[in-house]
C-alpha cells in the first residue's frame, strides 16, 4: 500500500538530493570527518560521554558528587578549546538550522505545523 505519491515521492527526493548537495551538508561531512582523525579529541569525547553517564545515574538516585561536576566541567573547556571540536559544532548547528529552515518552510506553505505533530 502506498501512503505516498509518485509526485510527492519524486520531489521529496528531489529535496533530499539538493540538501546532500548543500553547502551546509559537505561542510557537515568534513567536520564530522575531521573530529572522527582527531585522537586526542575523541578520547576526551569517550571520558566526557563516561562521566555524563555516571553524572546522570548519579543524578537519578538523588546524589550528587561535585568532584564530578568539576570534572565535567574542566573536560567541557578542554572540549571547547578544541579546533575540531568547535568546527564540528559549529557545521552541526549550520545544517540542523538549515534542514529547520526548511521544515518551516514547508509547514509555512502546507499551513501545518509537522514539527509540532512530531514533537507532541
Amino acid at each position: 500500500m502506498k501512503i505516498v505519491s509518485e509526485d510527492v515521492r519524486e520531489k521529496a527526493l528531489a529535496l533530499a538530493s539538493a540538501i546532500l548537495e548543500s553547502e551546509e551538508y559537505k561542510e557537515f561531512l568534513e567536520k564530522e570527518n575531521v573530529l572522527k582523525q582527531d585522537e586526542e579529541a575523541q578520547k576526551l569525547l569517550a571520558v566526557f560521554q563516561e562521566k555524563q553517564r555516571e553524572f546522570m545515574a548519579m543524578q537519578l538516585s538523588g546524589e550528587m558528587n561535585e568532584t564530578l561536576v568539576n570534572e565535567l566541567s574542566e573536560l567541557q573547556k578542554k572540549l571547547n578549546s578544541m579546533e575540531s571540536v568547535v568546527s564540528f559544532i559549529d557545521s552541526y548547528q549550520k545544517f540542523v538550522n538549515m534542514l529547520g529552515e526548511v521544515g518551516d518552510i514547508i509547514s509555512q506553505e502546507i499551513q501545518f505545523d509537522f514539527g509540532e505533530a512530531y514533537r507532541g
